[in-house]
């Protein structure tokens, strides 16, 4: 249904790819943690029960509270919807892009709040770097071996923050697949999805969650742009407003998907050095797929961003499916 670009095969790859990481990973996390737990058994050790007990509580809430708030943003985003959409005769098609202006800016605020509170969380790491406005340096991450990547001191809260941001992603993940109205990124959505959620889960089981912490901010950061640049394609502000947040979206994005998160990514394959059973390993092949998926955006946005700016076009690449079949059926 979906396999009908070479951008779709090169995602459905990367799935294969990520999932076998994520296969090796599995099969290779109990001899792993009994490494660590010889070296330090005093240090705090989450179980699998925990975890699942945890994260089920907290998607199922977290859920609830997304499609609330969602349909609170959909009921009283009238005002600021664009003429071409409020305007729409047809109900159903208005419908769609009053919800997709209420997913967006939800989001906007979503990742705002947690950026903010996950700052002062991490300021307290000596690896929280001047990169990520922190005032630490990325190279304490490995500075003392495997003492300090795996056995860092944790601040209160970092755990249930960890969980909360894999749980928001699991029921995010179920609204793409089974609630939203469906759009023609489905793929790329899913992977994406399905990657953040075997490092956030891999990574806070088997200690990787220092680097772990990094990645989910710049992540977390850089989506405060991308959704208040989707929430602006739909909203009635000045042109010049749009740019700005366009231009703004663009570069915030290579810096801390491309830049930051690369150079996290070279640290992690020069420095890390000690025996994880291929976890290591099956770890790099995940981190390397989600350069590859922001390689792919990074090139999108460039364009989205060049139409903005030189011919004030503002359209959402994605498209829902419908639309899409509509458009093809117009070129035959």
């Amino acid at each position: 249904m979906f396999l009908k670009e070479k951008d779709d095969f090169l995602f459905v790859g990367l799935i294969i790819a990520t999932f076998i990481a994520g296969s090796i990973i599995t099969i290779q996390s109990k001899k792993y943690n009994e490494s660590l737990y010889k070296i330090n058994p005093n240090y705090y050790f989450p179980s699998l029960f925990e975890m699942i007990t945890g994260t089920s509580i907290l998607t199922l809430i977290l859920f609830i509270l997304k499609l609330s708030f969602e349909k609170i943003f959909y009921y009283f985003n009238d005002s600021i919807l664009l003429d071409k959409y409020k305007n729409n005769p047809n109900k159903a098609e208005k419908n769609k892009y009053k919800r997709k202006l209420a997913i967006y800016g939800l989001k906007f605020f979503h990742y705002l709040i947690l950026t903010i509170h996950s700052y002062f969380i991490y300021d307290k790491f000596d690896f929280f770097p001047k990169e990520l406005f922190g005032h630490g340096d990325m190279n304490n991450l490995y500075s003392k071996g495997i003492h300090s990547f795996c056995f860092f001191e944790r601040p209160m809260y970092f755990d249930l923050h960890y969980l909360a941001n894999l749980a928001y992603t699991f029921a995010d993940l179920f609204c793409v697949v089974f609630v939203y109205d469906k759009q023609t990124d489905i793929l790329v959505m899913i992977f994406h999805h399905f990657c953040t959620i075997i490092l956030i889960v891999f990574s806070y089981y088997n200690h990787f969650d220092s680097i772990g912490a990094l990645i989910l901010f710049l992540h977390n950061f850089s989506d405060i742009f991308v959704y208040l640049g989707r929430a602006f394609l739909y909203a009635k502000l000045p042109i010049i407003l749009k740019k700005l947040i366009t231009v703004s979206l663009l570069i915030t994005f290579i810096y801390c998907r491309l830049y930051v998160y690369g150079r996290l990514i070279i640290g992690f394959f020069a420095y890390f050095n000690w025996e994880s059973f291929h976890i290591k390993d099956a770890f790099k092949i995940t981190l390397v797929c989600m350069y590859i998926l922001h390689c792919t955006w990074t090139y999108r946005l460039i364009r989205i961003v060049y139409d903005s700016v030189t011919k004030a076009s503002f359209e959402d690449s994605r498209k829902f499916v419908k639309d899409k079949k509509e458009i093809k059926e117009k070129k035959i």
